[in-house]
């Protein structure tokens, strides 16, 4: 006889653990809805003048909505995980250049900020897979 196994309750440490990862998703969103003309500028910066406010709005919507949906623990959960991480996978390349920097200082910071952002997708994506299975 096969006793199904009822999934564990997260525990309250999962939920805190999330918020530190959600941590710079969540103050980014409030900072640009604070300052929506700094946030256009941001995006003005990494794109050109390309629909700049339709982008920018969903950027906020998206860093967001998408970090209540992760801490959420929902049947949805898992889709913030993963929005945040493609979102964060495309920035990262836009924003973290480091290759086209000559050797020095400017290429190391640039470099490192790449990877950090790149274990940052990891991270999302392992969060958004334990949400998933719960």
């Amino acid at each position: 006889m096969v006793i199904p196994l009822k999934p564990a309750t997260p525990a309250p440490w999962r939920r805190l653990a999330l918020l530190g990862l959600l941590l710079p998703y969540l103050i980014s969103g409030v900072l640009k809805l604070l300052d929506f003309a700094g946030a256009q500028a941001e995006v003005t910066g990494l794109l050109g003048g390309v629909a700049v406010v339709p982008i920018t709005a969903a950027v906020i919507a998206l860093q967001l909505g998408g970090s209540a949906l992760l801490l959420s623990g929902g049947r949805l959960a898992w889709l913030g995980g993963v929005a945040l991480a493609a979102f964060t996978l495309a920035a990262t390349f836009l924003a973290h250049r480091w290759w086209p920097l000559p050797p020095g200082p400017d290429r190391v910071h640039a470099f490192n900020g790449f990877w950090e952002h790149i274990a940052l997708v990891a991270e999302l994506l392992c969060a958004a897979q334990m949400e998933r299975r719960t």
